[in-house]
Order: structure tokens, then sequence, then C-alpha cells
């Protein structure tokens, strides 16, 4: 594989289940708790290192550690905006560090793509016009009166465990490494 190269390299079996795990671990943690355990991303992380330097048929150790630094400086700008907790960016790098730079690049435009989709549809279900639309929808079946359109409310915001997005996100770029290794 060329040093430049805009494909991904295909992870060892040892990454791949590596990614898996720590990922959906931390995404069950981060649903249920809204919180990351530092445990988990500390054993994930002794992980790749020890797999960087004694696997033969894994990303070799400036890989993983360019990879993780990589998943830091893509969220650490969020955080430090307040827009998403430390455990996420740290879920990113342990990942990156498992799956090299250009995975976690792909693993973080993907993310923001779920996590887009996913805040746009919990800001339309939690505003009034989800209650509007369905009371419409209602009220079209059962009379002709016209129900008037609800004013926004300034402090609706929505949050979302971005742990689980990252999940998403990672195992969507593992699949389509997977299926399309050469393109």
């Amino acid at each position: 594989m060329s040093e430049f190269s805009t494909i991904p390299p295909v992870l060892s079996f040892t990454s791949t289940a590596a990614v898996l795990i720590t990922a959906w671990l931390a995404a069950a943690s981060d649903w249920k708790h809204w919180r990351i355990p530092n445990q988990l991303l500390a054993a994930s992380m002794a992980a790749a290192l020890m797999f960087s330097m004694f696997t033969p048929d894994n990303l070799t150790l400036r890989d993983c550690l360019l990879g993780g630094v990589t998943g830091l400086v893509i969220l650490l700008p969020f955080y430090l905006m307040g827009g998403m907790g430390a455990g996420d960016v740290k879920l990113l790098g342990v990942l990156g560090m498992h799956m090299g730079w250009l995975a976690t690049l792909h693993v973080a435009l993907i993310s923001a793509l779920v996590g887009g989709v996913w805040a746009i549809a919990l800001l339309f279900a939690r505003s009034p016009y989800a209650d509007w639309m369905s009371a419409m929808g209602e009220g079209m079946m059962y009379s002709r009166k016209r129900i008037p359109a609800p004013r926004m409310l300034k402090d609706s915001r929505a949050t979302l465990p971005y742990g689980v997005v990252i999940a998403i996100g990672s195992t969507l770029v593992l699949i389509a490494i997977e299926m399309y290794p050469n393109r």
C-alpha cells in the first residue's frame, strides 16, 4: 500500500474485533449512563499498542499513534466548545489507534452524518411541529378545521449519546472496508 493511499487498510481480525467490542461497549455505557468508562478506553488503547508492536499483520506503531492523534484532533474542538464530552473524543482516539488515520477520518465523517440525521430527527420529535403534524393528520381524518402552526421554543435543544453515533460510524466503515477492500 502506498504512503498516501485514499483507501483505508483492511484490518486484521484482532483489530476489527477490538474496534467492534470497544465501540459497542462504549455505546452501551453512553446510552445507559451518558458516560464512557476510562477503564474501557485504557484497556483498548493498551491492546492497540500491543497489537501494533507484536502482531505482524497489524498496523505499525506509527500508524497506530497517528490514528489516535487524528481521532483526538478531529473531535477536540467540539469538546472545547462544549458540544460533546471528553469520553467521545477519547473513544474516537482509541478507535483510531486500532484503525489508522485514514479509517479514522472516514469514521468521523460517517459519524457526523449519522449524528446529524439523528439530531435533526430528535429536534423534530421534540419540537411542537411533531405534535402539530400528528394533530393535523388526525384532524384531517375527522374534521375540516384548520390547526394553527406552533411557535418554536427558544430553549429547545437536542442531546444525544455520541458514543452510539461513533459506534455506528465505525461499524459502517468496517463493513465498507471489508466489502470493498481495493476501491
